[in-house]
């Protein structure tokens, strides 16, 4: 079973269909001789595209955290995504069962949002979301420290303890912890007895991170 999440916002029908591209910036040159040589640059940001079908009737195929809620719900949420800016975690699990297979994450910001109403799809609504990978940028500060101060760092000291918030999932907690969304099985694996099924984390739970 495929899920996917826009932050805090859990599809409840996932796309038959995602799309992620990455494009070269590298830059090909002509030298005197006929031969070519390749400038290599960093690769673009990722774009992600796909659509979804937000129904309008509780059928039972759909998957939702906690009541059925009405298409207008996630209109209106995935509109103010994309109206404040907001950057969100795009992920992606793969399950079967209670096993993860996997997780797709990126940190992305909503680029364009198309929702359309058509015969066929009755009252439900079909949604296009493109978004855009995102990476932090800005100046960084450093200040120099006599001996006497002491140096204090990020890192993550083992059993850290760590309650689950609103909008979490274990790929997210694993980014934010450790920078590598690909560690959230080490946190599952250690959490076993407070997490039964990994695709679905109870906020206010306490989990240790090794």
């Amino acid at each position: 079973m495929y899920t996917f999440y826009l932050g805090e916002i859990k599809l409840p029908i996932a796309p038959s269909k995602v799309t992620i591209s990455t494009e070269s910036q590298n830059h090909t040159l002509s030298l005197v001789d006929g031969k070519e040589i390749n400038i290599l640059k960093s690769p673009k940001l990722k774009k992600i595209s796909f659509q979804a079908l937000i129904p309008n009737s509780n059928y039972p195929f759909a998957n939702y955290d906690g009541e059925y809620k009405y298409s207008d719900y996630y209109r209106e949420a995935i509109e103010k995504l994309k109206n404040e800016n907001d950057v969100i975690a795009f992920v992606i699990t793969r399950t079967k069962g209670l096993k993860v297979f996997n997780y797709t994450g990126i940190y992305a910001v909503i680029e364009d949002i198309t929702f359309t109403e058509t015969v066929e799809n009755g009252f439900d609504l079909a949604v296009n979301i493109t978004l855009k990978e995102y990476e932090p940028y800005g100046p960084k500060f450093y200040s120099t420290l006599t001996d006497e101060k002491k140096v204090t760092t990020n890192t993550i000291t083992n059993n850290t303890q760590y309650t689950i918030q609103s909008g979490d999932s274990l790929w997210i907690i694993a980014k934010k912890k450790y920078g590598d969304g690909s560690k959230w099985k080490t946190i599952y694996e250690n959490n076993k007895n407070v997490i039964s099924d990994p695709n679905k984390i109870n906020i206010g739970t306490t989990i240790t991170l090794p």
